[in-house]
């Protein structure tokens, strides 16, 4: 017993060990949703003063993807007398959502992508862009940091129900996949027994 005990401390040790080196590829729930708040953050403070387009930009670069801040500029921005500056509105284009990040806001790893996902409640909404009950946030890996790719009014189907599956239990399933995946897990496993594999 202590021989397998000793295996399998070192079986967790190289896994999270593993996990830990490649954190700049593998987020969590909580660091995701911190980094949807943090950008939302940018883009609100872009309306407080009058900027010049390198201060703007070097705002955004580390929370959005290039081609999502040209975008959102373009759509956004206004030139005024001294430099450059937003004028957020009920219905401005390419603005992170108004997230509640409760229990409710749920964080999906897909396609290599991470997915900040929330159902809307229409009852007590004003004027928005939303038409669907769901809103969302695209995140992909830019030069080694997790950044906004893209807003979602509309969610494929896919999410939805990768979205209700996470209501259906406790675990984080990001952590149960990068487990899974894990190259040093997936060698113990084949040592113990082919079909074991994490319960979800």
């Amino acid at each position: 017993m202590r021989i397998m005990a000793t295996i399998f401390s070192i079986m967790l040790f190289l896994t999270f060990g593993q996990a830990s080196h490649a954190s700049t590829m593998v987020g969590t729930d909580s660091t995701i949703k911190e980094i949807v708040k943090k950008s939302l953050d940018a883009q609100v403070k872009l309306s407080e003063k009058e900027r010049d387009l390198k201060e703007i930009h070097e705002m955004l670069i580390p929370y959005f993807t290039s081609s999502f801040i040209q975008k959102f500029l373009k759509e956004n921005l206004v030139k005024t007398n001294y430099g450059y500056q937003t004028f957020g509105t009920d219905f401005a284009r390419y603005y992170i959502p108004f997230f509640s990040y409760d229990q409710y806001t749920k964080v999906v790893h897909y396609n290599n992508k991470y997915y900040v996902l929330e159902k809307r409640n229409l009852d007590n909404e004003g004027p928005v862009l939303y038409t669907s009950e769901y809103q969302g946030v695209c995140l992909v890996n830019e030069d080694g940091k997790w950044k906004v790719e893209n807003v979602l009014y509309d969610l494929p189907i896919e999410l939805i129900k990768k979205m209700n599956e996470s209501d259906k239990t406790g675990l984080n399933k990001n952590t149960v996949a990068l487990l899974a995946e894990n190259p040093f897990f997936l060698g113990w496993k084949h040592l113990f027994n082919r079909s074991f594999h994490p319960i979800i």
